[in-house]
């Protein structure tokens, strides 16, 4: 199984993978099978959180056809869910996958789902599925399903440009370190004809005020992103021990997204996307950056009642009247000073208004 990882396009949600924790999913990109001609001439891959609750993936592709029109055998691969969630298909098909879709040239393609254990179609370009014996004696622990979906299907390409909308939407995971965790095999590129990605561009969505990790596994440093909205960037040095395996950049998104994009794109690394349950997790600090990380914190002092009440509004940058608040705000890593920004409570999230509620009980509670 390890050498088709190795060779397909993989999408992640997280790495946990024993019970501490919930992995829903492993997808990958489409790849041929057993075709050496057609290049991948242009794609756009967008990975878009959505209500902290899923992850969608959006690819389009551009591709070379050389000679006469010719159909292909397509592939797409979802790792069986593990750790503390029930992995047993429904249906025939992954139980945490929605919203599967292939358009090629404006024309929407059936598929099939095969349940596989090896690898052996990249070869013979033949899916062995398993049996309903075999598959309930490999789903006899739900936990840990021993077991892998394959989805695939006949694609026709014509002489020429070949254009393909590629969707699907994974359940987003979490274990005791991680909000989410999620993994792109950008290395699978090299199984078209041309070796390489001659257009490439990545968009991560994840949403407004966010504090997340980007490994440098593909890349060399800040300069090759673009942030399309406002962010502070941090190169920060593996630490293993911090469960940061590779230096990576660490991204406080106050608003917008990222955008890499380059030419004659060879990777010779993968995507590794995260974010920890407390944003500075490769030191001891307090505060982190998206509200939902807030539920562990409660005030012991009026001012960091103060402070927490504050919160929402130092996310969008707001420069306070109170020096003491201000240089507190600005000694936290994420903070960013937008002096056009006026405080607006109409404007805050529900979840936003929710935590505010929660610090006036708080207080409340003090008062009695």
């Amino acid at each position: 199984m390890r050498q088709l990882f190795s060779l397909m396009l993989l999408f992640c949600i997280t790495s946990a993978h024993a019970n501490d924790g919930a992995f829903y999913a492993k997808g990958n990109q489409l790849i041929p099978i057993l075709e050496k001609t057609i290049s991948l001439q242009k794609e756009i891959l967008t990975i878009k959180k959505v209500d902290n609750e899923w992850i969608d993936v959006t690819v389009y592709y551009e591709l070379f056809n050389p000679g006469k029109a010719k159909t292909v055998l397509v592939g797409f691969e979802a790792q069986s869910p593990g750790g503390d969630v029930d992995g047993t298909p429904v249906n025939g098909r992954h139980p945490y996958m929605q919203d599967f879709t292939v358009n090629l040239n404006n024309q929407i393609l059936n598929y099939d789902v095969a349940i596989i254990n090896d690898s052996s179609y990249l070869k013979t370009g033949q899916f062995n599925t398993l049996n309903k014996e075999e598959i309930e004696i490999a789903s006899e622990d739900v936990n840990a399903v021993g077991f892998y979906y394959a989805y695939h299907f006949n694609a026709t390409f014509k002489n020429g440009l070949n254009t393909i909308v590629h969707t699907y939407r994974n359940r987003i995971s979490s274990s005791v370190e991680m909000v989410y965790d999620f993994s792109y095999v950008l290395t699978a590129a090299n199984r078209w004809a041309n070796k390489q990605i001659d257009d490439f561009t990545l968009i991560l969505d994840l949403g407004n005020y966010e504090t997340f990790y980007v490994e440098k596994t593909f890349f060399q440093s800040q300069q090759d992103w673009f942030i399309n909205g406002i962010a502070k960037v941090l190169d920060i040095k593996a630490n293993p021990e911090r469960l940061l395996n590779n230096d990576a950049l660490k991204f406080h998104l106050q608003k917008g997204d990222l955008h890499f994009h380059t030419k004659n794109f060879h990777p010779n690394g993968e995507l590794n996307v995260f974010a920890f349950q407390y944003y500075n997790f490769e030191s001891d600090t307090d505060f982190a950056f998206p509200i939902y990380f807030q539920e562990q914190h409660s005030a012991t002092t009026e001012f960091e009642l103060k402070a927490l009440k504050n919160l929402p509004y130092a996310r969008r940058g707001c420069v306070f009247n109170d020096p003491i608040m201000q240089t507190y705000f600005e000694q936290q890593e994420w903070y960013l000073a937008n002096p056009s920004y006026i405080p607006n409570k109409d404007q805050l999230t529900e979840e936003e208004k929710n935590w505010l509620e929660s610090m006036e009980e708080e207080d409340l509670n003090e008062e009695e």
